[in-house]
């Protein structure tokens, strides 16, 4: 049996009461679940072929629905009694419903493979969002077309204000309602 007291003198600080971490492995868990079902929806959305408006439309709504979203986060950021923590699970699922929206439409919109260069399935769209929103931008994969470049500067701008801005506003309300 590990010594728990003995930390608890060393680092009181580190020690996270039960209910802590019962709340803590709920959000994780719903965390887990609401990005499977983001993947679930990706995966299973029509983006090629006849139906490809309708997951394109999909993937414009998950970008959009990140304001009301991240407002409604936010509130609840401010009266929980684990702001950190749900501050924590707001940033997953935002971030995931911006990367999966905006590979839902940079795929959509290259139905005919004259929008982006080596864009060619589903992973290479998550790939590209992905490396276009750490701003690595490996450059394998590249816009091409007009509609694309101006879809991807418009990531960009999402990105750097979602970043910028949202993340410092969870943070600051996680630390005053701490």
């Amino acid at each position: 049996m590990a010594d728990t007291q003995g930390r608890d003198r060393l680092a009181p600080h580190l020690v996270i009461p039960s209910e802590s971490r019962s709340t803590a492995r709920r959000s994780l868990a719903r965390s887990v679940v609401l990005v499977a079902l983001l993947m679930v929806a990706f995966v299973l959305l029509p983006l090629r072929g006849e139906w490809r408006w309708l997951g394109c439309t999909v993937g414009l709504l998950a970008i959009a629905g990140t304001v009301p979203i991240t407002i409604r986060r936010l509130h609840a950021v401010r009266r929980s009694e684990q702001p950190v923590v749900v501050a924590l699970e707001a940033i997953v699922l935002l971030v995931s419903m911006l990367i999966l929206g905006f590979a839902a439409v940079y795929f959509a919109i290259d139905f005919d493979q004259d929008q982006f260069n080596g864009l060619a399935t589903r992973t290479d769209a998550v790939y590209f969002t992905v490396t276009t929103l750490s701003t690595v931008g490996f450059g394998d994969i590249t816009a091409t077309g007009q509609v694309a470049r101006i879809l991807v500067t418009v990531q960009i701008l999402v990105d750097l204000a979602f970043i910028g801005i949202a993340v410092r506003v969870f943070a600051r309300a996680a630390g005053a309602a701490h």
